[in-house]
């Protein structure tokens, strides 16, 4: 990826899978709670303290599970804080449960100072569930709070090129790239729509645009292979999907590539 921010790096987990439709996620951290929740719950002060302590360390050392209990507590106990409601939000997103997640977050959206911390967590949360059109939605309302934000228009292009939606998902990726002329995930984006409208050259052109500043960029190596297999090159095909592969191990859709690569090959 180009000269991003360090959140942007949960876009390039998967974007590779997206191509053969294939799903990614982000990792999400795990809030800290306050150390001294107020009484005017209506739970005594200690006890909210306790919850605290024992959410805090059960998260610290990973144990969602454990973390559970204390945080719908705390949640129960003071509805409003969206420091509670997003703790709950992690807290179901780590166990996968992504029902639960959304719910939250839409909650947070209601009660939250700062309601596009909710993003992009609210769209992936619906696309887990495999609701494309509600993981759309919320990244439009992602969009929405901040029209010129090139990592939400990552998102809600990717989502658009999910559902085959390739008009859309072309002007979002070109309207990112006028922001952020470095961003590869969205250049990648457009070269992959070039790719589906059979204009491989102008794909490898990208990938190779990507790869001179990022050679370990697995999603560039798969299109570059791609690529290279429609214009007619299989060996350069396989040099691509192969660096691709070995930097990123049992990767099926670099995998299936070189599948093609060898068909073509008559191997």
């Amino acid at each position: 990826m180009l000269d991003t921010p360090a959140p942007r790096i949960i876009l390039s987990l998967a974007v590779v899978a997206l191509f053969y439709g294939a799903l990614f996620t982000g990792h999400t951290p795990a809030p800290v709670a306050p150390s001294a929740p107020s009484a005017a719950s209506g739970i005594a002060t200690d006890v909210a303290k306790g919850l605290v302590a024992e959410a805090r360390e059960a998260i610290g050392r990973g144990d969602y599970a454990k973390a559970l209990k204390p945080a719908l507590a705390l949640h129960d106990a003071f509805p409003s804080s969206h420091i509670y409601i997003e703790q709950l939000a992690n807290t179901y997103h780590h166990l996968k449960q992504p029902v639960e997640e959304a719910a939250l977050w839409e909650e947070y959206l209601l009660k939250a100072p700062n309601p596009s911390s909710a993003c992009p967590h609210l769209g992936l949360a619906y696309r887990a569930q495999g609701k494309q059109d509600k993981a759309i939605d919320a990244f439009e309302r992602c969009l929405a709070f901040d029209p010129s934000n090139p990592d939400a228009i990552l998102y809600l292009a990717l989502a658009e090129e999910r559902e085959g939606h390739v008009e859309k998902a072309a002007e979002l990726y070109e309207r990112g790239l006028t922001l952020a002329p470095k961003y590869a995930d969205l250049r990648l984006g457009l070269a992959r729509i070039d790719l589906r409208d059979g204009r491989a050259a102008e794909a490898k052109s990208a990938a190779l645009l990507v790869l001179k500043t990022s050679p370990d960029n697995t999603d560039a190596l798969f299109v570059a292979g791609l690529a290279c297999l429609r214009t007619g090159d299989p060996a350069a095909a396989r040099k691509y999907l192969e660096r691709g592969l070995s930097l990123s191990p049992g990767n099926a859709d670099l995998a299936q590539a070189l599948a093609q690569v060898a068909a073509r090959e008559g191997r």
